[in-house]
């Protein structure tokens, strides 16, 4: 089982576009795939489910009152499964983060999943413990990022988190790359961001560009693949999704 963080702690950057296109087009490959929703804001389950009245959440799995297993519904298909969020979560932040088992909760929950070939995790745009428990739990970790000053900004906190979780807690998280999203790919600004980004981390060959295809398909609560396939944002996604397998690979 593969489990991937997509993590950025700035808002606004494409995680949860990116885990739900990841997730899906996964699924679509017809490997089992878990998304869990670590955000609070639940913007991924709202495409699956109603948020408001799903019985159990993450937020029982982090007052243990459930385990994961309880927790868990289809999703997509047969294929892909939703482990749920709502705003409840948010209240087990300060209940949570004054144990000393807090930032273990995830990762000893998946270790009773034995069947699914993958499973993404769709961060909080925070490095809170929500996030520090989908990079205790992780194999790899994935980056969406814009190439803009501000994204750039938050890298070092971001780095600093995953370093020192690797040393102290998960020796084995590796970052698998940092996705583009929103790419204006003639401006200027993008041209004089992405060498610098290099610097950083691994950038996948495929980037995602800006447009109107992922806001409509997120209201049409569908993938980007079920929206419009043959929109440019779905065809990127398709590649980044064949990049990242072949990455997995190596």
């Amino acid at each position: 089982m593969i489990t991937i963080a997509v993590a950025n702690q700035k808002g606004g950057e494409g995680k949860t576009t990116t885990s739900l296109n990841l997730a899906m087009g996964l699924a679509r490959r017809n490997l089992k795939t878990l998304l869990i929703d670590m955000d609070p804001q639940a913007n991924s389950t709202g495409i699956f489910l109603n948020p408001e009245t799903v019985e159990k959440d993450l937020a029982h799995l982090f007052q243990n009152s459930a385990n994961i297993k309880d927790i868990i519904t289809p999703a997509y298909n047969e294929h892909l499964w939703i482990a749920p969020s709502s705003m409840r979560l948010a209240e087990m932040e300060t209940v949570s983060v004054n144990s000393v088992e807090a930032p273990y909760i995830l990762r000893d929950s998946l270790a009773g999943l034995k069947d699914f070939d993958f499973v993404i995790i769709d961060c909080p745009p925070s490095l809170s413990i929500f996030t520090v428990n989908s990079l205790v739990a992780a194999n790899f970790v994935l980056i969406p990022l814009q190439a803009e000053k501000f994204s750039m900004d938050g890298i070092m906190g971001l780095q600093q988190t995953i370093s020192s979780i690797k040393k102290r807690i998960n020796p084995d998280l590796e970052i698998l790359g940092a996705l583009i999203t929103q790419l204006k790919p003639q401006t200027l600004l993008t041209k004089t961001i992405l060498p610098v980004l290099t610097k950083y981390f691994r950038i996948f060959e495929h980037t995602i560009s800006d447009g109107v295809a992922i806001g409509e398909s997120h209201l049409a609560k569908k993938s980007v693949f079920d929206y419009n396939r043959s929109s440019r944002q779905s065809q990127e996604y398709e590649g980044f999704i064949e990049e990242v397998l072949n990455e997995l690979k190596k």
